[in-house]
């Protein structure tokens, strides 16, 4: 069995989880800088940096998500690949 992993993801479940996991750690950074310098004025730096670390998480998260659906319908329908489901 050979596979390669060398090559850039296909799929467009596969572009939406690297759209979801680049947004995550895009909003984690500047959430763990935020709860540091509030950390500095108010103390509880463990505090902080979960809150603030967790709500950057999540707007990063909801961010590739909604750029991933702006990219995929501003492509050509042809150029779409077959979702594989069933049509309702």
């Amino acid at each position: 069995m050979s596979t390669d992993y060398s090559r850039s993801a296909r799929t467009s479940l596969d572009r939406e989880y690297a759209y979801m996991a680049y947004g995550m750690v895009a909003g984690a950074v500047p959430g763990i800088v935020a709860g540091f310098v509030v950390a500095a004025f108010l103390g509880h730096a463990a505090m902080w940096l979960s809150v603030l670390g967790g709500v950057g998480i999540v707007v990063g998260l909801l961010t590739g998500v909604l750029l991933h659906r702006r990219h995929r319908s501003a492509e050509p329908a042809g150029e779409r690949e077959p979702s594989g489901a069933a049509p309702e």
